[in-house]
């Protein structure tokens, strides 16, 4: 006889906050888990995004851009979407499915009109649209949001009279380097060590999270971008007791600042640092070509520290004792920095952190008047193209000219307008998850660009690195069934 198991006490979770699976993962296999930091552990707010539009904006006047033009720019966090494609050659800006069909595209702030976009993005026989090299850069993480909002404000003035002394391809480079110096000028960083409140979003999960993943035997370590002085502020107000307290630190078996992502996760030789983290200073520290036994374990780690600098994915699993890198989960944000090249290089197990899909997954639940236009507008459409066809097959078989048809006129006409109809349907369903571009996982009727990014590349997907709490450290993680387009009448 089966006990019956009372599971009342089990803990509820907002359904925003689930984890998805589009991989098999078996977490009982994993030997290793490890964390990025800005925008993973660490959720920033807009007042954060401020301090780099902010700080770049004057870096631009200082490179010889119209300060009375740029002074006007305004930074909208709804402006634009992870998942979208700029275009640096022709100042655009792109949303595109799954085909690498552009659905959106703006010059700028201004949208182009159908044939503007197809004239540009539509391939002939021998051009099609690849979207890949120097003159296309992909929006994959949510830093990336600010360059965006600059480049298209700027495109905007380039355009007008104000100035036109570089190309759009130039002035997208420099707005990438004015908003990067912001990050490594201080700008950024001594703002956010005065105050991390203001910029930082607190998150409670974030210790038991980490702790579980320990305590199931399992080694946890971060592999950050940033230096340790700012992220000794940042995991400090996060997971730290006090002010001063280093002991976030303790919840880590290795930790790598500066990691250089996604040069960290290739083939290159990169030295390897020990920091000081008494004084954030680093000594160098040569890993290439010692013995496995002189580099990992745990007396290794005791006796250098546990926090590095730069280096690659060798010696890191070298300290973690990794065999293979389908023992390592990597949690992160960035789609190519964190997620696809792990993946595809290394083979790591991938989870991608998606803070968006929290609202994305509350307009699905809602029980929207717009969804249920678009499905009624759909039935209408199917309904007047079977009405052509049929009347088509009716006149074939009668002998006479569908196309001289007065009904076949009518009945055409009929089906333009229900195109018309379902066409503005989706359009106004689409608005309900972002009044430009529409949901970040569909483009039109299809998977988006990013959607098919997040099915090949992540494992497991959620909207916070918190999430994993609610699952066992060592659950099996199972996809959803693959479907056809011929499975949805089952």
């Amino acid at each position: 006889m089966t006990a019956e198991v009372d599971l009342s006490g089990t803990p509820e979770f907002d359904f925003t906050q689930r984890v998805f699976c589009n991989r098999e993962l078996n977490m009982g296999a994993i030997e290793a888990v490890g964390f990025d930091m800005d925008y993973t552990l660490a959720q920033y707010n807009v007042n954060f995004d401020m301090l780099a539009f902010e700080g770049a904006k004057r870096k631009l006047v200082e490179m010889g851009y119209p300060e009375e033009a740029v002074a006007g720019f305004t930074f909208d966090p709804e402006q634009h979407l992870r998942g979208l494609v700029i275009d640096k050659r022709h100042g655009n800006i792109l949303k595109m499915d799954r085909h690498k069909y552009v659905r959106v595209a703006f010059h700028g702030t201004r949208e182009l009109s159908p044939d503007e976009r197809k004239k540009l993005y539509v391939g002939v026989a021998d051009a099609t649209p690849t979207f890949v090299g120097d003159d296309f850069v992909n929006v994959d993480s949510l830093f990336q949001l600010v360059d965006a909002s600059l480049y298209a404000q700027l495109v905007d003035v380039m355009d007008g009279d104000e100035f036109r002394a570089v190309s759009y391809y130039q002035a997208f480079k420099d707005v990438r380097h004015a908003v990067d110096m912001c990050h490594h000028d201080g700008v950024i960083k001594d703002e956010v060590a005065e105050d991390p409140g203001r910029y930082i979003l607190r998150d409670d999960s974030l210790v038991p999270m980490l702790n579980q993943y320990r305590l199931a035997g399992k080694k946890v370590f971060l592999l950050t971008n940033s230096l340790f002085d700012y992220t000794n502020v940042v995991m400090n107000f996060l997971l730290g007791k006090t002010v001063d307290d280093r002991g976030w630190m303790d919840l880590f078996d290795v930790i790598v600042v500066g990691g250089g992502k996604p040069a960290f996760l290739g083939d290159g030789r990169r030295d390897m640092l020990r920091v000081d983290t008494t004084s954030n200073m680093g000594t160098l520290h040569n890993f290439v070509g010692k013995p496995v036994d002189e580099i990992g374990g745990d007396a290794f780690l005791a006796r250098e520290g546990k926090v590095f600098q730069s280096g690659t994915w060798r010696a890191l699993h070298e300290m973690l004792g990794i065999d293979s890198g389908s023992q390592v989960l990597y949690v992160g944000d960035h789609m190519y920095g964190d997620i696809v090249r792990s993946k595809r290089s290394l083979g790591w197990r991938t989870a991608l952190i998606v803070p968006e899909l929290e609202h994305e997954l509350s307009v699905d639940a809602l029980d929207s008047a717009a969804r249920s236009r678009v499905a009624a507008e759909e039935t209408a459409c199917e309904a007047a193209e079977l009405a052509v066809q049929t009347l088509r097959l009716a006149q074939i078989r009668d002998g006479t000219h569908f196309l001289d048809s007065a009904e076949k006129d009518a009945l055409e006409e009929a089906q333009s307008d229900a195109r018309t109809s379902l066409r503005r349907a989706r359009e106004a369903h689409h608005a309900e998850y972002h009044p430009v571009w529409g949901p970040m996982f569909r483009t039109g009727n299809q998977a988006s660009r990013f959607a098919k990014q997040v099915i090949d590349y992540s494992c497991i997907y959620t909207s916070r690195a918190s999430n994993l709490l609610q699952t066992s450290p060592l659950r099996s993680f199972r996809s959803p069934a693959d479907e056809f387009p011929h499975d949805a009448r089952r």
